[in-house]
């Protein structure tokens, strides 16, 4: 059988409704492949995180075996305000930072942060990003300047805090604060050992994960509906005093213990809470957060890692932070 070239023609060509067949096809695999590549994009990072948690277990038993079974505090006392290098600064060469840790001068006196700069020569450090110290999940900018502080710093931030207390030492809501002891395992002058945790080691939260601010602050109290950003600044006591403002400062700064923005917290809210953390000075009632679905990693005392869903019970989930609280933690 034998074409004109007219018929040739006609049959080498894609009709319009194929064509739009084709483009509706192709647009329904990308709808269908996208979010799968996105959960698997974030499933590494989780995982990423994870690692993260671990190299910090890992490199907490490694200093109580330097240090005779201590834990690392939130720093020392000295005259006027305290020296409070974080714990993760003390954890800084056994997490395979000894370069950064030897920019260190653990006996220069950092000063109080809302009234003076940082000395010069701790300003590398400050503003050093610890890549282990960072959540690959949170957006926010690694590295800030706390609109607080003096102009001079530039400070580095973390998504790993130590533990504190669990938050309900009420009726003195000042034993919230890192200056002040509490049931967890983390403050300034803190002197604590691995016998001190009679709770347990694998039922004691040792680090949990939180997310970072990005050093913004807003002089309202209008609705911000993201707790993972924002948390709330309040009047007189972190239980129950009114707001003043919304602050972004959380866990912008990795190098310091006792400052609003430093890595120590408290459970007082389970993970990712729909309340958002309150502060009042360096008073704070927090909660676990991440931008992982349904809940958040935390380091337990014998280094291993979990994931605490968003629906465990509140009073299993402060269990986890006391260090001797006598209660029995069942299976989270």
């Amino acid at each position: 059988m034998f074409f004109t070239a007219r018929e040739q023609r006609t049959r080498s060509a894609f009709t319009l409704i194929e064509l739009l067949v084709v483009i509706a096809i192709i647009a329904i695999l990308i709808a269908l492949l996208l979010p799968a590549v996105q959960q698997a994009r974030e499933a590494a990072r989780r995982t990423q995180c994870k690692n993260n948690m671990k190299q910090i277990g890992l490199a907490m038993h490694n200093y109580m075996s330097t240090w005779a079974e201590s834990i690392p505090n939130a720093g020392g006392t000295l005259s006027g305000y305290p020296n409070d290098h974080s714990p993760l600064a003390k954890l800084l060469p056994y997490a395979d930072q000894a370069n950064l840790q030897n920019l260190v001068d653990f006996n220069i006196q950092m000063g109080h942060p809302a009234l003076g700069d940082l000395p010069v020569s701790m300003h590398e450090v400050a503003k050093t990003v610890v890549p282990m110290f960072l959540c690959p999940s949170d957006p926010a900018p690694a590295v800030n300047h706390i609109p607080t502080y003096p102009a001079g710093t530039v400070y580095a931030g973390t998504n790993y805090a130590m533990n504190q207390s669990s938050g309900i030492q009420i009726p003195d809501p000042g034993q919230v604060h890192p200056m002040r002891t509490g049931d967890g395992l983390c403050w300034v002058g803190a002197n604590l050992k691995m016998r001190d945790i009679t709770d347990g080691t694998t039922n004691t939260i040792a680090f949990a994960e939180s997310t970072r601010g990005n050093g913004t602050r807003t002089s309202n109290t209008d609705p911000i509906t993201n707790p993972l950003l924002y948390r709330r600044m309040v009047s007189s006591d972190v239980y129950t005093g009114s707001q003043t403002d919304w602050d972004s400062g959380r866990l912008t700064t990795w190098l310091r213990g006792t400052v609003p923005e430093g890595p120590v917290m408290n459970g007082y809210y389970t993970p990712n809470s729909d309340t958002a953390d309150a502060i009042n000075g360096s008073s704070k009632l927090t909660a676990a957060r991440s931008y992982h679905t349904g809940g958040a990693n935390v380091v337990l005392c014998d280094g291993s890692v979990r994931f605490v869903g968003d629906s465990i019970d509140v009073n299993l989930y402060r269990g986890l932070w006391t260090r001797g609280g006598g209660e029995v933690i069942g299976e989270f």
